[in-house]
C-alpha cells in the first residue's frame, strides 16, 4: 500500500501485524528500560497530524503536548485544523483556537516567537489540504496569547516534511534561533531544507539533504561526538522508501553528514528529543511506531548521539503509523521525563495517547558531605537533613513548577 497520503484516498490496510513483535526483537541486541503507560485519550481522533511541547496557555499548568491539525476519516479523508493540548499536570486535554488553515502532513516545533510577541511559540510549517497542492502557509500558536499569527510563507511548498529548532548558521542574515524544515514532498519527494529566524522574520536556502526523503522523523539533539560534532544538530532520520539512513546536519558547519543507519526503516512514525534512558548521556533521539510499506510496527528506538549507536525500548502498545510525538514531563510527574505518541492510524484514525516513562538509570556517586556539628539543645524532626536518604514519594502529583510558566 501507498505509505505517502498524497491527495487520494487513503488505501485500506496490507498490515501483518502478527511480524511486529519478531521485527521489535531483531532491530538491535541492546535494550534499556522504561515503562509505557496509556493516558486519557486526544478529544479528536486523527492521523498525520503533528506535535510539540511547550509551556501551556493560561488556564492549564507546567507544560503541554500540543497536537496540531491532521486528518479524519479513512476511505476519504479530510483535513483538520483541530488544536488540543495534554497538561501532564492535570492529565488532562483541553481545545485549543484552531488553526488557520486546516491541514494535514504538516509538521511542527517549538521555538521563540517572532519579534514583537512575548515568549516561545508553535509553529506549525506546511502540509495539505488534501484538495489542491501542498502549501507553504507558516502559522505560529502564542502560549502567551492563546491565538495564532500568519508568519511569512516557506519558500518550498511541501508535505511529508519535518520540522526542528536549533540555532540559526552564521552568514545567511538568520539570528539567534532558527526553526528548520527539511525534506517532503511535491508530487516528488524533495531534498529541501530552508531556515526561518524568528528574530530576523526571513527565510534561508540551507545545504540539501544527501538522501531526498519524505514522511521522515526530524528532531533537534547534542551532535554525535562520536562524529566529532558539536552543540546542536538537526537530524533527519529514515522516511518513505524504508530509507535507513540517517543525517546530521551542523549549524556550526552548515554541513550535513551521515550517521549511524536506524536498525528498523520506518515511515510516518513519532520522533522526539528527550533524556537518554541510560541517564548518563546528555540527549537522545526516540522513534516510536510507524510504517513500512507491509504493516503498522510497534518497535521504539533511540539513538544515542555520544555513542552514534541505536537501542531498542519497550514496544508501543498499540502498532499504528500517521502518529506523531513529543517530550514533556511524565503525567502528574515534573521530575520524570516521558516520551509522548500521540493519535495516528491504526485501521481508522485514532486519538490512542500512550506515554513512555524514561527510566534514568542509576545516579552517578557523589562524595559524601561532611555531618554538620550538632547544635546544643536542638531536636531533629521533620524529613532528613540535607544528604539524607529519604526517597521521593512518586505517586504524589506535585504541583507545577512556578519558573514553567
Amino acid at each position: 500500500m501507498r505509505r505517502i497520503p498524497l491527495p487520494l484516498p487513503l488505501p485500506r490496510r496490507l498490515a501483518i501485524l502478527a511480524l511486529a513483535p519478531l521485527l521489535a526483537l531483531s532491530a538491535t541486541a541492546a535494550t534499556a528500560q522504561g515503562v509505557w503507560v496509556t493516558v486519557p485519550n486526544m478529544p479528536t481522533a486523527r492521523s498525520f497530524l503533528a506535535t510539540a511541547s511547550a509551556h501551556c496557555p493560561e488556564g492549564l499548568r507546567g507544560k503541554c503536548v500540543y497536537a496540531v491539525g491532521g486528518q479524519v476519516g479513512s476511505d476519504a479523508p479530510i483535513a483538520v485544523n483541530k488544536f488540543e493540548a495534554y497538561s501532564p499536570a492535570a492529565g488532562t486535554w483541553a481545545t485549543l483556537p484552531p488553526l488557520k488553515t486546516a491541514r494535514t502532513n504538516l509538521a511542527a516545533t517549538t521555538a521563540p516567537c517572532p519579534a514583537g510577541v512575548k515568549g516561545d511559540c508553535v509553529y506549525a510549517i506546511g502540509g495539505s489540504t488534501l484538495t489542491g497542492s501542498p502549501l507553504t502557509t507558516v502559522e505560529a500558536y502564542s502560549t502567551e496569547t492563546n491565538a495564532w499569527l500568519t508568519l511569512k510563507s516557506m519558500p518550498t511548498r511541501r508535505q511529508l516534511l519535518a520540522a526542528a529548532t536549533a540555532p540559526c548558521p552564521d552568514g545567511l542574515g538568520l539570528r539567534g534561533t532558527c526553526v528548520y524544515a527539511f525534506g517532503g514532498a511535491d508530487g516528488a519527494t524533495l531534498n529541501t531544507v530552508e531556515a526561518y529566524s524568528p528574530a530576523t522574520d526571513t527565510w534561508a536556502t540551507l545545504p540539501t539533504l544527501q538522501t531526498a526523503r519524505n514522511g521522515h522523523g526530524g528532531a533537534a539533539a547534542p551532535c554525535p561526538g562520536a562524529l566529532g560534532l558539536r552543540g546542536t544538530c538537526v537530524y533527519a532520520i529514515s522516511g518513505s522508501g524504508d530509507l535507513t539512513s540517517v543525517e546530521v546536519y551542523s549549524p556550526v558547519l552548515n554541513a550535513w553528514q551521515y550517521a549511524a543507519e536506524i536498525p528498523t526503516p520506518r515511515n510516518n512514525f513519532g520522533t522526539a528529543a528527550a533524556p537518554c534512558p541510560d541517564g548518563l548521556s546528555d540527549g537522545c533521539v526516540y522513534t516510536v511506531g510507524g510504517g513500512t510499506f507491509v504493516e503498522d510496527l510497534i518497535v521504539v528506538e533511540a539513538y544515542t548521539p555520544v555513542t552514534n549507536a541505536w537501542v531498542t525500548l519497550p514496544t508501543l502498545p498499540t502498532g499504528r503509523f500517521g502518529l506523531s510525538s513529543a517530550a514533556a514531563h511524565c503525567p502528574k510527574n515534573k521530575h520524570r521525563d516521558c516520551v509522548y505518541a500521540v493519535g495516528g492510524f491504526a485501521g481508522a484514525p485514532t486519538g490512542i495517547t500512550e506515554t513512555f516513562a524514561i527510566e534514568p538509570g542509576p545516579a552517578a556517586p557523589s562524595k559524601p558531605k561532611p555531618k554538620p556539628e550538632p547544635k546544643p539543645d536542638t531536636k531533629p524532626s521533620g524529613p532528613p537533613a540535607e544528604g539524607g536518604t529519604q526517597e521521593p514519594d512518586w505517586s504524589k502529583a506535585p504541583e507545577a513548577d512556578p519558573a514553567a510558566r
